[in-house]
């Protein structure tokens, strides 16, 4: 058998998943905060823990890892650019919520399965949220 080449993950997806891995952070704490906290329904507090996971996870990606693509816009752009993010996201996101939904439908709501269900729901929105950020929302200047 011949080996497979080397080939080298781009810094930019290096940084992508760790403006995930931040989000996933914000959702996570935020999630378990409402559910178990302040006793809000698993559902309900999800939608309000992934839109707080939107938000830092568009800061991140606009200052750190698309930054050659956002350095010169103004706010209309910026503005534009949230909106973009956010219509890229939701369709990664809705993969992701029925995904996690119908992991806390089959199993519960502990902290465990509620961690479970929202990270393989955030796997499964990982390659529709890179492509759609490169390819629509960061997209650099020929």
């Amino acid at each position: 058998m011949k080996p497979l080449p080397h080939q080298k993950i781009p810094a930019e997806f290096l940084r992508f998943l760790s403006a995930g891995a931040a989000g996933f952070g914000v959702d996570s704490l935020i999630l378990l905060a409402l559910v178990h906290g302040a006793g809000w329904q698993p559902m309900l507090a999800r939608l309000a823990s992934f839109a707080l996971a939107l938000l830092a996870t568009w800061l991140i990606n606009r200052m750190w890892t698309f930054r050659p693509a956002t350095s010169d816009k103004s706010a209309r752009g910026i503005g534009a650019e949230f909106l973009g993010y956010c219509g890229v996201q939701l369709t990664g996101g809705a993969a992701n919520f029925a995904i996690y939904a119908t992991i806390v439908a089959v199993t519960g709501h502990s902290a465990v399965q509620l961690l479970v269900a929202l990270a393989v729901g955030s796997a499964a929105g990982l390659a529709i949220n890179y492509l759609g950020a490169r390819k629509f929302v960061f997209v650099r200047k020929a």
